[in-house]
């Protein structure tokens, strides 16, 4: 990426600029059920979910886990992939996410079943991580209810929800459960460094605490054995506050000799999948990375 970067899509900007003259504070201030309620009111406010065409959508329980099915407007499903959704760990839900499991779904023909992973700070680390792991291995074990026994299963997420994906991958790898690709926007992979702030105080603790909990790979999948852990697709654009970490995650993957294909969207910065209804570099982004997913499970 060239030093001299394309100014942030304007769109976006007025996003930034609109929520700055409103008064209401950053996502990350007060408690889990206040910073949750601030995160609704502002997707509301500023960056409303677009409308698309769905097929059959219904809820079920993984265990003691809320999940959500996403089947694809048309067609008979080609795959099943785990879905988990962003927000710092400690926002986001089924709701939250649900456009993004439909396009998804829509754009690939496989069923999307959204998990809804237990939350910081009512939950730290690692409660989101194993009901991640736990959930990726059941959906993975009834694939046959969702897109087929005999069709490919993959992991997804965008955020903390791409670390989640990550981690399960990593530990899907260990159980011996064939994943096909890791579908990764833009991911936190790395919970050692400053980038994270109150964000990680809330999933992993202050201190040496938190030194100790964010070098496990459960919290920090740069810092796992990634030998042998599916391809993946990233998404980034370098407006992000977490792109030099996932050009680190892609480089580290690489290293381990995983196929990787990384693309870095020079307007965008963190969250643009959730912005395809203002903001129209976002929607070609995510339609060329829900492209790039639907060819890689069709291999």
């Amino acid at each position: 990426m060239s030093e001299t970067k394309a100014p942030l899509d304007a769109e976006i900007a007025e996003i930034d600029r609109r929520w700055k003259a409103s008064g209401i504070p950053d996502l990350y201030v007060g408690s889990g059920p206040e910073m949750r309620a601030r995160g609704i009111e502002v997707r509301n406010r500023f960056y409303p979910k677009p409308k698309l065409k769905h097929g059959e959508i219904r809820d079920i329980r993984i265990g003691n886990i809320r999940g959500r099915v996403v089947r694809p407007v048309q067609g008979e499903p080609t795959a099943t992939l785990a879905y988990f959704h962003g927000g710092g760990f400690i926002l986001g839900d089924l709701d939250s996410h649900e456009a993004h499991c439909i396009r998804i779904a829509n754009a690939t023909g496989a069923v999307v079943v959204s998990v809804d992973y237990s939350l910081a700070p009512e939950a730290p680390f690692p409660a989101g991580a194993d009901d991640s792991i736990a959930a990726s291995r059941w959906i993975y074990e009834n694939r046959a209810q969702f897109g087929g026994a005999d069709q490919p299963f993959a992991l997804g997420g965008d955020s903390a929800g791409g670390n989640m994906a990550a981690v399960s991958a990593i530990a899907c790898r260990d159980a011996g459960v064939p994943v096909a690709v890791q579908f990764l926007l833009y991911p936190a992979t790395d919970m050692t460094g400053p980038a994270h702030g109150p964000v990680g105080t809330h999933y992993l603790g202050e201190g040496p605490e938190r030194e100790r909990k964010a070098r496990d790979w459960r919290a920090s999948p740069v810092l796992g054995d990634l030998k042998g852990v599916a391809p993946a697709i990233i998404g980034v654009g370098p407006y992000d506050f977490l792109y030099r970490d996932n050009l680190a995650f892609a480089q580290a993957l690489r290293a381990a000799g995983v196929p990787v294909n990384l693309r870095e969207f020079p307007t965008l910065n963190h969250g643009f999948f959730s912005y395809t209804a203002v903001s129209k570099a976002s929607l070609e982004a995510a339609e060329s990375l829900c492209a790039d997913l639907a060819a890689a499970l069709k291999r």
